[in-house]
């Protein structure tokens, strides 16, 4: 890796602070933050457009709401935003002219459709999950914690419900094509697809730690493997977060913030995950970013940017670190 590795940054802040921050990372000199913007509330989750120059920001509050951003040389400037109809939206995906958002608290997933110039129009529906789990803690009720494009649906994980929402879409409104129901009182939380494999679809568990490998089985998703992340005398708390695979399809990496670790999986050439290596990190790793040979990781309890290089199955710490309020989103910058 010769050049920059650029990317975007979100937290959780306040309007006044910056909010969100173009970053950069080059091996030989370390991060750098090109640009801080302010004006977010709480931009836990942001999404470049794939061909427009727009920025999607989720605002992770009770009243949950969604902005689009216009980026220019000179700065951003918003283009418009709309309430998700929920609270506490944690995660967006841009599929099939749409934009959707997954409300944590309130355990739903709103959909929008969008413009020529990508600005937000307006919501055309609201799916409300219903039910528990058996964990009273943490599954009271239904969380929506990530809405990922995959093959012709949305997957939408649901933590509090240990299902998998598989959803098409017919004239801006989710209709349910079936769910996977996965191990009770796992809690899904984010999804991966192999860029090798796509018929395979991976699943973090956040509150057992460990990584599902889902393949449709006809009209259905069948659990081909279930592989645990914690050791068998960890007593600590479940937190697994983000999962992401090596650009090469050969790693796959999911973080884990009980054990402020991130676990390697080694990946065959059937795209099948072996038994993890756990490599030590900063606290409470809730988002990193694979830039070629290197594993960009943001600690939310230690404001801080910490890079690793990535040596098989195994992180080795480098000397390069950034302070930055709260970093939980990675998003690259084109």
């Amino acid at each position: 890796m010769s050049k920059d590795i650029s990317f975007w940054l979100g937290s959780y802040s306040a309007p006044q602070d910056n909010g969100v921050y173009a970053c950069a990372f080059h091996p030989d000199t370390g991060f750098r933050i090109l640009r801080g913007y302010p004006g977010f509330t709480n931009p836990s989750y942001v999404l470049p457009h794939p061909s427009l120059p727009v920025l999607y920001s989720a605002e992770e509050t009770q009243n949950g709401a969604i902005h689009a951003w216009r980026v220019d040389p000179d700065g951003i400037s918003r283009l418009g935003g709309e309430a998700t109809g929920g609270a506490d939206p944690c995660h967006l995906s841009l599929w099939q002219d749409h934009l959707f958002a997954a409300n944590y608290s309130s355990g739903s997933v709103a959909v929008f459709s969008l413009g020529e110039a990508g600005e937000i129009r307006e919501r055309t529906d609201l799916k409300i999950h219903a039910g528990h789990g058996p964990n009273p803690a943490r599954q009271e009720g239904p969380h929506a914690h990530c809405c990922f494009p995959w093959q012709d649906f949305l997957c939408v994980c649901d933590l509090g419900l240990d299902a998998i929402f598989l959803y098409g879409l017919e004239e801006g409104k989710l209709v349910e094509h079936t769910r996977f129901q996965a191990p009770a009182g796992s809690g899904p939380r984010h999804l991966a697809a192999h860029p090798a494999f796509p018929s395979l679809l991976y699943c973090v568990t956040e509150l057992t730690g460990e990584l599902l490998v889902l393949q449709p089985e006809g009209a259905e998703l069948h659990l081909l493997h279930r592989i645990p992340m914690v050791p068998d005398n960890f007593d600590g708390l479940n937190t697994a977060a983000a999962i992401h695979f090596t650009e090469d399809g050969r790693s796959l990496l999911i973080s884990h913030r009980g054990l402020d670790a991130i676990a390697v999986f080694p990946i065959d050439a059937r795209g099948l995950p072996g038994e993890p290596v756990l490599s030590p990190c900063i606290r409470e790793p809730r988002d990193f970013m694979i830039a070629g040979k290197y594993v960009l990781a943001g600690s939310q309890k230690d404001h801080v940017l910490r890079a690793y290089r990535l040596d098989g199955t195994r992180l080795a710490e480098t000397p390069w670190q950034l302070p930055v309020h709260s970093p939980v989103c990675f998003q690259p910058l084109v």
